[in-house]
């Protein structure tokens, strides 16, 4: 009877412990739901290095559970996993705010771009109108006039993935019509003085 006893309270613990070793699914669904939806609020793109790491500690979290679970049940701990699990979801949570916060920035910025962009595209048109045409430069004031007209063409497509949300390529194909605007207004300016060099 003693002896039996003995043994009911030696086993009894470990059965209790083995007990509470339960794999941290429920840290682990929602670590995983949270990077979802990080990716779904684009945390990928405007917020790349902050979802990187939310990622990788997902991984380095259920790469732990699995370690454990290749352990005999009374050895197993995930104590480890779940910190790094629950830690991972605080992570793609920050991942996704800073992602919102980077696309607010963006479309400030864009909104500020298109209004220089617009005078630009004006200033520009005014301008050809105003150049002097001759001989000498009749044949660069039509070429002017096509890269003028493209110009604008890829300022409405910018301006179609800005009203898409569509912030970063917005921006590279604003900062494109930006240098582009220049090259035109410079070469307005060397066919101006073409002209009036010919009528000298």
């Amino acid at each position: 009877m003693k002896k039996t006893l003995f043994v009911a309270l030696w086993v009894a613990p470990l059965l209790f412990l083995a007990g509470c070793a339960e794999p941290p699914k429920m840290e682990a669904d929602a670590a995983n739901a949270a990077l979802t939806s990080a990716r779904t609020a684009e945390a990928e793109q405007y917020a790349g290095q902050a979802f990187t790491a939310a990622r990788d500690t997902l991984n380095a979290g259920l790469a732990a559970v699995k370690e454990q679970d290749g352990k005999f049940a009374l050895f197993r701990n995930y104590d480890a996993a779940k910190a790094q699990l629950v830690k991972a979801t605080e992570m793609a949570n920050q991942a996704a705010t800073a992602a919102a916060a980077e696309k607010e920035r963006l479309k400030n910025e864009l909104t500020a771009m298109q209004a220089t962009l617009t005078a630009s595209l004006a200033a520009a048109d005014t301008a050809l109108m105003k150049a002097p045409v001759g001989k000498g430069n009749k044949a660069d004031i039509e070429l002017i006039k096509s890269d003028l007209s493209a110009a604008r063409a890829a300022y409405d497509a910018a301006v179609a993935e800005f009203n898409q949300a569509k912030y970063l390529s917005a921006r590279t194909k604003m900062q494109t019509v930006q240098q582009r605007v220049q090259n035109i207004m410079n070469e307005i300016t060397r066919a101006s003085e073409m002209a009036k060099g010919k009528k000298k």
